[in-house]
């Protein structure tokens, strides 16, 4: 039924959609589902043409569902008013017997962005076992008890170990106090270079399957990538940046730039993309060699 739904809200009748603005419909496909099964839930939105709306893409908190994937359907215009829906499938690992969903919406303005907030909507947790017997009564199990007093000798030499972990003690304090600014920088070098190493191996991948053939889907995916790492090595909120925010806060029209073009490839279908990609691969190396330097040396 949700389906016929989803239809309907594509199609109903323009002059309803004039009562407000921007209308925003969201909902599950299913009434219930199961641990660890996938559902969709559809996000649309009815709004005047000259406006610029973002829907929430992979790298938004799903919470508490997992996000899988998502499917765009093409804008349709009529009478000046734009119709734009999208279908996320997710799954859940929650065991609540009943989860709540709700996404923006944002629209885009020449200094900010106006957030627009989704109905909410419950899907119920489907029970596999409701009643589950005992396979054997406490009667009829085989114990024998025992109520007898049965000494037991000690084998734990309390003053030897006593002293034994006072000395460790002594020792990690020591070694801590001399060694400790040395082993947390070694630490964390070391944590640095197997995250960067990740992050190279993963974002190549998705470059080299972006090469062999396009897919906005995966340009999002290695896009939301690079964002995910940069917000780990720097501390900055890159997940949660817009495109005109990131280039603001660094301050780089040339990052800028790159990150349009990456943009029109997930929205437009811009398949000139590589380049840009490979940009901002050798963004995040410079900014890795910089952060390693200064851990170095701090």
């Amino acid at each position: 039924m949700k389906y016929l739904f989803v239809a309907a809200i594509w199609f109903s009748g323009v002059g309803a959609s004039f009562a407000q603005d921007v209308i925003i419909r969201s909902g599950f496909f299913l009434d219930s589902l199961q641990v660890g099964d996938e559902t969709g839930f559809y996000l649309t939105a009815q709004y005047p043409s000259n406006l610029n709306l973002i829907f929430p893409d992979s790298t938004y908190n799903f919470s508490p569902f997992e996000f899988n994937s998502k499917r765009y359907f093409p804008t349709k215009t009529t009478a000046g008013k734009s119709y734009d829906s999208v279908i996320y499938y997710l799954s859940t690992f929650e065991i609540d017997r009943s989860q709540t969903l709700s996404l923006p919406i944002f629209q885009l303005n020449a200094q900010d962005c106006t957030m627009y907030t989704s109905n909410v909507d419950t899907i119920f947790l489907a029970e596999l076992a409701k009643n589950i017997p005992d396979t054997i009564t406490a009667q009829n199990a085989p114990l024998r008890s025992n109520t007898l007093y049965e000494d037991v000798p000690y084998q734990i030499n309390y003053p030897v170990l006593l002293i034994v972990l006072g000395a460790l003690l002594i020792i990690a304090a020591v070694v801590w106090i001399g060694f400790g600014e040395k082993i947390r920088r070694h630490f964390r070098l070391k944590k640095m270079f197997k995250a960067h190493q990740k992050f190279l191996e993963t974002y190549d991948n998705q470059v080299t399957a972006i090469k062999s053939a396009f897919s906005p889907t995966n340009t999002e995916h290695a896009l939301a990538n690079w964002k995910k790492y940069m917000e780990q090595l720097e501390a900055r909120p890159y997940t949660k940046l817009t495109t005109r925010e990131t280039t603001q806060l660094e301050n780089n029209d040339v990052l800028g730039k790159n990150l349009h073009a990456i943009d029109g490839a997930i929205y437009g279908h811009n398949t000139s993309v590589i380049e840009s990609l490979e940009s901002l691969k050798q963004f995040a190396d410079q900014r890795f060699t910089k952060k390693l330097e200064e851990v170095k040396h701090g």
